[in-house]
């Protein structure tokens, strides 16, 4: 035993995280709680009792379906494990218990908690702090989940890294709490077989527990992590480059099927068809295309003559129609005159009058006079008479008078011309349309041309460039510089490789403790020359027993790692919470010698190292396998037995319950 005892750490007296005492009320009151379990620091048996032979019969016979798995269950509730098995039982007991729920006295990091939760999932629960007789009464704001969700926190908190170097994934405390609460769903075949079909989801089955379980035991160092983080990145590195690299070596290739493709697309030409061939007189897809582009430039060519003429033709309607648009507001004007002087509205008169007086500016040709406005005979009398008609006393009445009388005669010839003036606006407006109308038709067939003729071009001249340029001295120095690159990353990845290989074989102390522990528990509990191995880097069996015994030995090996790692948690350096919870570990094909010496251990361990029972540890186990005889006063904290309703860990067997599954 001292070979064992010299090499335990004595840093904690207590566990970070314990369990003084599980309530189970199916009412939320104190005469309602019908089962009261009590826990203790060291070792707890909770121990299923098998009727003697003969002494009962059916269910009542053997101790399953008692309420070992259910209890574990119940503790796994009450550290806020979300998995699907803990969901199912406080389904069924929501159905039992409508009003019912749990009361966990534990303890964190040396400070006491009560916490209630209920089987009702949607029910808020409460926590206070110390140890409270009437959670009920507790005056706290502090929800359940509020309260987990510290406690997560609190156990997480020393954890180093607490992301997964290679996939940067966070450790969480599940995956701490599916490792420290084995149950029978594993079968405890192997030491990271942690809820499997459950799951702790972690990204990586294999390589991630081994990572957990050594950044929890505070095996990872930060050296050793950072050179994992940057395996990783070289790895993805190098990856990415010899994509680069094929890309590279492949576009040429790529790019010509590309540029073939499209020519014969465009041209609806053969596959067969050689794209080039050097005989002047021989078919070739650059043969067809350049007669093809051709003919595209000689229809181009011939549209473009007419978008001139059409051009031309529009331009010089629009001129006329301005012209003739000009003479038609002349006339409107000269018969507004007329018919102001018809109605004898004189200042109506006066008013058109004053507007004519602009025809001294007009520049346009005068169609009565057939000469320009300027020198219009006609024009320079309207205005001569106009220039009369202006009044500035009432003697200029008389000839107001005859002005207007003059225009009264004039109106009839007036309206004729602005008339004809009018049909000829329509019909030139009318041309107008129709010349736009066939000008945007060519201009648009111009454009089908335009599009026609330049396709073929670019891609002759890409073909052009690519064939300038695949093979030249400037691509094969791209492919020569991701070459270059591959390698430089290769070498940076193996001197990664080196630098960790070597930092992984210098073993540190806290490694070599584990060992130790590990080899002091094993030749302790096999003393016929058997000897335990701790490699925390193996991915499969990080503990090791030199015995040869099947199944059974394979199950001791995860037995005594995890008492190793849980007689560990009292040193400083490691995060462990110190609790360990086992359902039914004999069951998963150990025999029952081995199995009881097992127990016996841990029995004699708490009593011989540790002064005044101040153990740094809580190791919970359920058992249908009687424990040794002197471990059935003391470190039994619940006793069940099937053979009646009040050794039910419930009171009673439920109607069609799974209980018989998970007890």
């Amino acid at each position: 035993m001292e070979q064992l005892t010299q090499h335990l750490p004595t840093d904690r007296s207590s566990p970070r995280l314990r369990f003084e005492r599980l309530d189970i009320f199916s009412e939320p009151d104190e005469a309602h709680v019908f089962r009261k379990i009590p826990f203790h620091r060291g070792l707890n048996l909770v121990w299923a009792k098998e009727p003697a032979v003969g002494r009962a019969s059916g269910t009542r016979a053997a101790g399953h379906g008692v309420g070992k798995t259910s209890l574990c269950l119940l503790l796994r509730f009450c550290l806020g494990e979300p998995s699907r098995a803990v969901a199912e039982l406080r389904d069924e007991l929501f159905d039992e218990y409508a009003q019912g729920g749990v009361i966990a006295v534990l303890h964190v990091d040396g400070q006491p908690f009560t916490l209630c939760r209920y089987f009702n999932p949607h029910k808020e629960g409460m926590a206070c702090a110390g140890i409270v007789a009437d959670i009920w009464g507790c005056d706290t704001e502090t929800s359940d989940r509020a309260f987990l969700k510290k406690l997560a926190d609190d156990m997480m908190s020393p954890v180093s890294p607490r992301n997964i170097p290679e996939t940067n994934q966070a450790i969480e405390w599940k995956h701490v709490l599916a490792w420290i609460s084995r149950d029978q769903g594993s079968r405890f075949k192997s030491f990271f077989a942690w809820r499997e079909g459950e799951g702790a989801q972690l990204q990586r089955s294999r390589q991630d527990p081994p990572i957990v379980m050594r950044a929890v035991l505070g095996l990872l160092e930060q050296g050793e992590s950072q050179l994992m983080s940057q395996l990783a990145a070289l790895e993805e590195k190098l990856r990415q480059a010899k994509e680069d690299a094929e890309a590279l070596l492949r576009e040429p290739v790529l790019i010509r099927r590309r540029i073939e493709s499209s020519l014969r697309a465009r041209g609806n030409l053969p596959s067969d068809l050689p794209i080039r061939t050097n005989d002047f007189f021989a078919d070739s897809v650059e043969q067809r295309i350049k007669a093809a582009n051709e003919g595209a430039a000689a229809r181009l060519a011939q549209w473009d003559v007419k978008q001139e003429d059409a051009d031309q033709a529009v331009a010089e309607l629009r001129a006329n129609l301005k012209l003739l648009q000009s003479e038609h507001d002349t006339a409107q004007a000269e018969y507004n005159l007329a018919d102001a002087a018809r109605r004898g509205d004189e200042e109506a008169f006066q008013s058109i009058g004053a507007q004519l007086l602009k025809l001294r500016q007009l520049t346009s040709h005068c169609e009565e006079g057939n000469r320009p406005f300027s020198q219009c005979q006609y024009v320079q009398e309207e205005i001569s008479k106009l220039k009369l008609a202006s009044l500035r006393d009432a003697r200029d009445k008389t000839n107001l008078q005859k002005a207007m009388a003059e225009s009264v005669q004039r109106a009839g010839r007036v309206l004729t011309r602005k008339n004809d003036l009018k049909s000829k606006i329509d019909a030139m407006a009318g041309k107008e349309k129709t010349l736009a109308t066939a000008q945007q038709m060519i201009r648009m067939a111009k454009r089908t041309a335009e599009l026609e003729a330049n396709k073929w071009p670019a891609l002759l001249d890409e073909l052009d460039r690519w064939e300038n340029t695949a093979g030249s001295a400037h691509a094969q120095a791209a492919i020569d510089a991701s070459r270059e690159k591959n390698a430089q990353i290769e070498q940076e990845l193996n001197r990664a490789r080196t630098q960790l290989t070597v930092l992984q074989q210098d073993r540190s102390e806290r490694e070599r403790a584990l060992a130790q522990i590990t080899d002091g528990l094993t030749r302790q509990l096999l003393p016929d020359g058997a000897v335990g191995a701790f490699d925390p880097r193996d991915e499969v069996r990080p503990f090791r027993l030199s015995m040869r015994g099947g199944e059974a030995y394979r199950v001791l090996e995860v037995l005594l790692g995890d008492v190793a790692c849980m007689l560990d948690s009292a040193r400083a350096e490691s995060a462990l919470p110190g609790l360990f919870i086992h359902d039914c570990p004999r069951e998963a094909d150990m025999s029952a010698g081995l199995y009881e010496n097992f127990l016996a251990l841990i029995g004699l361990l708490q009593k011989t190292q540790y002064e005044d029972l101040e153990l740094p540890f809580q190791y919970i186990v359920t058992t249908t396998t009687p424990p040794p005889t002197e471990l059935q006063n003391d470190a039994v904290c619940l006793t069940l037995d099937p053979s009646f309703d009040e050794g039910l860990l419930f009171g009673r067997r439920f109607v069609g319950d799974r209980q018989a599954a998970l007890g």
